[in-house]
């Protein structure tokens, strides 16, 4: 049953919300009932007299109004009497063979209907046979998926469903300088203890090495401002939070991973040494190409500044001639081929937007050649860095993929910014920052050992900042953007202050906020100050132009016809076209800035798409909620630096096209970072140990997607198995659908599977498909799936899923585990206090 319905607050806090659409649904099905009532009265009742008159035979008939009421039996005689002469002239009327065919077409449509029910699969046609309004109470005994309710921590920890692949003949112990080693599963492992290099007073992001970490000691920590208590393994909000969560209560076991009985779970947050899927790789090597390039230059990194590209696709960054998405424009335009668009190389121009020119900003970062002939160079902007062919986000919901790119953890699979009631597991950038800072703050003159003598490098201290042109009031993100550490930050309730430095030039671009262009001076104003103030910046930065409606900014002009078709030009897909060309252009102008203000060459640029975007094109929603489709999950992924120019290599670029996540974004900066030099080496330790703390793999070195495991099973036979890297993402709200989707070469494979809605399971081989075009869907779960998969794609890959299932059952289970979450997964699941999450809060009560 939801929590709603147990919570009067809540169940109160959802009626009234809903008051004024149920009173018009009842209203306009009274009135549609008050006119139909006798039509449909009458035709029933003919085909319900029928029915009786043809199966019953006369005599039942007949008795059937001889056991009435004695008062009356006189009238009633009369009645039988009378219908027994209609009765007898109708069948003289009427011949015998007609009345058979009668009742063979009445059991015919009997025994039909009886095969059906019988063959019919449970799901999800149970529904289709329902009747109101019985069906609307289902949900008060109707079991649900057991991913709707909080964790069941009273029955114990949930294990890990493949203990072959953790044996313990391969942990490994930690390493001299602290690295955690590899331990999984082990019944002795020893509470984390705080690094010695870490400051004594608790700082935030790191409460993990400050909390006494056993499971039946109360402990109190600070998160956002407040106060929150654990009970036994659980912290739980105290009344100083606005939310509270309800204590887990135990259901069934589902996914074959539950194995009792099972130890007591361990506390809230991360250990690498307990992770059954960790796979390192910073034993590996560099990339060859990087490892070259830095022997023979210095390659300086003062500043980061982190481009999240908003609802991007990495099919359109760049836009490839011949690719899907180019030869779906073509034809939407009403040509058959490709060849029809030939604009770079100086054909005539045919009246439509010039694909070439689309994204030709894309180009020059990624590298990659888009088909389209020759670049002209423009605005000196040069390629260098990696790009990556092949990245997936976290989440396609925006804010929980900043919680992967940003903290490097995973979201939690529940709807909407939950993870803002409870404690980030990992540190996030602009923690990290401050943790420098700390470490830092006395360091004045180079170290022994260091190799480069920038003066930045050991006097000047991190300044993080957080800029867009939309809110901060969309589902709490503005608390949220302050909770994982950034200290400066401006959102379009900053731009629209009657105080604001530099006052708008335009008015608000769509129901989020301003165009991106307002932050310009902004920007260049926190480059130019921070080399005053001897400051390395670390700037976020979201282009949210690319956001729904796709409206373009007045100096980008008329948006042009890029989509043909019915609608063409006021398309959904044209317009959204436009907004991708002018992100791009606002990419150059602020790539321009940093030239302008000489930090081009001291500044690592990160791009990153938040999530894509589907379309009708490719599926039937066109949107990111609750839509599971691949096209949201393939993003633009990107590590710039004019100086990082390889030669040899495409455009300058390494290319990367192994399947990587947003996740390995936190790592792989920090490894950046230390093998530039760019942090003095009091910093190279730490670093190097808090890599190693998160889940992903760095992506500057030799990726690891597999591990091979020989084992010996309880039986004393020697077995051996793969464990594998996977990418798990959450759909956006949250609570609808999880993603998981094999690193490994030798298992191209995606499984979407529900998580608390009533909706199929989703398989597909990216290699083959890789925009699943031909997705494979199914009703089944658990063996069933593996057999239905194991029939059209292979053994090989009815092996996957029935192993990818299990693990994301575990995933999700975990996950609420590191965060110390004990909510519900739906938003209707919560308090009525939760009744706004996911809305925009308007500065008005009158604006819709």
């Amino acid at each position: 049953m939801p929590r709603i319905l147990r919570d009067l607050s809540g169940w109160l806090g959802l009626l009234m919300s809903g008051l004024l659409g149920l009173m018009l649904t009842i209203g306009i099905l009274g009135a549609i009932a008050w006119l139909f009532n006798p039509g449909i009265y009458n035709v029933t009742w003919r085909f319900l007299r029928w029915v009786g008159n043809t199966a019953l035979p006369q005599k039942i008939r007949q008795n059937k109004y001889r056991r009435r009421n004695s008062v009356v039996r006189e009238e009633e005689e009369a009645l039988v009497s009378s219908s027994s002469s209609v009765s007898e002239k109708s069948d003289r009327g009427c011949s015998f063979v007609g009345l058979t065919w009668g009742r063979v077409y009445l059991l015919a449509f009997v025994i039909t209907e009886i095969i059906l029910l019988a063959v019919r699969p449970s799901s999800p046609y149970t529904h289709m046979s329902g009747t109101l309004p019985f069906t609307i109470f289902e949900g008060l005994w109707t079991a649900r998926s057991e991913f709707c309710e909080p964790i069941p921590w009273d029955e114990g920890a949930v294990l890990f469903p493949y203990p072959e692949m953790i044996s313990q003949d391969m942990w490994t112990a930690d390493s001299p300088d602290g690295l955690r080693g590899w331990r999984p599963g082990n019944p002795t492992e020893a509470p984390r203890q705080r690094p010695t290099w870490m400051p004594e007073g608790r700082m935030p992001g790191f409460g993990k090495f400050y909390r006494r970490n056993h499971m039946h000691e109360h402990h109190r920590r600070e998160a956002h401002g407040r106060s929150y208590q654990a009970e036994g393994h659980r912290d739980r909000p105290t009344q100083e939070s606005p939310h509270g969560h309800s204590r887990p209560h135990g259901h069934g076991h589902g996914h074959g991973h539950r194995r009792p009985p099972a130890p007591p779970p361990a506390p809230p947050g991360y250990d690498p040494a307990g992770d059954p899927l960790k796979i390192s790789n910073m034993n590996q090597p560099l990339l060859p190409q990087l490892e070259k390039i830095l022997k023979e230059i210095k390659v300086p990194i003062r500043n980061v500044l982190f481009f999240s590209l908003e609802s991007t696709r990495k099919d359109i960054f760049p836009l490839i001639k011949d690719s899907t998405l180019y030869n779906q424009i073509i034809i939407s335009r009403g040509g058959k081929s490709a060849s029809q668009h030939k604009k770079r190389d100086g054909s005539e121009s045919d009246g439509w937007g010039d694909l070439s020119e689309l994204s030709k900003v894309s180009e020059i970062i990624t590298g990659q050649d888009a088909g389209f002939g020759p670049r002209e160079p423009f605005a000196n902007l040069t390629s260098g860095g990696i790009n990556f062919k092949q990245a997936v986000t976290g989440s396609t919901f925006t804010l929980k993929s900043i919680v992967a790119s940003h903290c490097g953890a995973n979201p939690l699979a529940v709807d909407f910014l939950e993870e803002l009631e409870v404690e980030i597991y990992q540190p996030c950038l602009p923690q990290i920052m401050d943790l420098f800072n700390e470490k830092t703050k006395n360091l004045t003159k180079p170290e022994s050992g260091d190799d480069h003598d920038w003066p930045w490098l050991y006097n000047s201290t991190w300044k993080s900042v957080f800029m867009q042109g939309a809110t901060g009031k969309f589902d709490r993100m503005g608390p949220f953007i302050d909770y994982i550490g950034f200290r400066n930050n401006m959102h379009r309730e900053e731009i629209a202050d009657s105080n604001a430095k530099y006052p708008p030039k335009t008015s608000p671009l769509n129901y989020f906020g301003y165009s991106e262009h307002e932050l310009k001076p902004y920007i260049r104003d926190l480059f130019l100050n921070s080399k005053e103030n001897n400051e390395r910046v670390f700037l976020s930065h979201i282009t949210t132009t690319t956001h729904h409606p796709w409206a373009t900014p007045p100096e980008y002009g008329p948006q042009l016809p890029y989509w043909g078709g019915k609608h063409a030009g006021k398309s959904a897909w044209n317009a959204y076209l436009n907004s991708v060309n002018s992100a791009n252009k606002w990419v150059m102008e602020l790539l321009q800035v940093l030239k302008e203000v000489g930090a081009e060459e001291e500044t690592l640029v990160v791009f990153l798409g938040d999530h894509g975007f589907g379309f009708g094109e490719d599926t039937m929603a066109k949107t990111t909620f609750a839509n599971p489709h691949i096209t949201n999950f393939w993003v633009p992924m990107v590590l710039r630096h004019p100086l990082l120019n390889f030669e040899g290599e495409e455009s300058g670029m390494i290319q990367i096209n192994a399947t990587v996540s947003s996740m390995s974004i936190v790592p792989t900066i920090l490894d950046l970072l230390v093998t530039t030099g760019s942090l003095p080496k009091t910093l190279h330790g730490p670093v190097k140990f808090l890599q190693n703390e998160y889940e992903g793999q760095s992506l500057i070195r030799t990726l690891v997607p597999d591990v091979p495991v020989s084992y010996t099973d309880e039986q004393g036979q020697a077995g051996n198995t793969t464990r594998s890297s996977f990418s798990f993402g959450v759909i956006n709200p949250g609570g609808t659908h999880f993603s998981v989707i094999s690193q490994s070469p030798r298992t191209p494979y995606r499984l979407v599977l529900p998580v608390c809605e009533h909706a199929p399971y989703r398989f597909s081989d990216l290699s083959k498909d890789h925009y699943e075009a031909e997705a494979f869907e199914s009703w089944e779960k658990g063996r069933a799936l593996q057999k239905v998969v194991e029939k059209k794609y292979g053994k090989e890959a009815g092996d996957w899923v029935a192993q990818a299932e299990k693990i994301a059952g575990w995933s999700l289970w975990e996950g609420r585990r590191r965060w110390g979450y004990d909510g519900g997964t739906r938003r209707e699941d919560r308090s009525a206090e939760h009744n706004d999450d996911g809305k925009l809060i308007k500065d008005h009560w009158w604006e819709t």
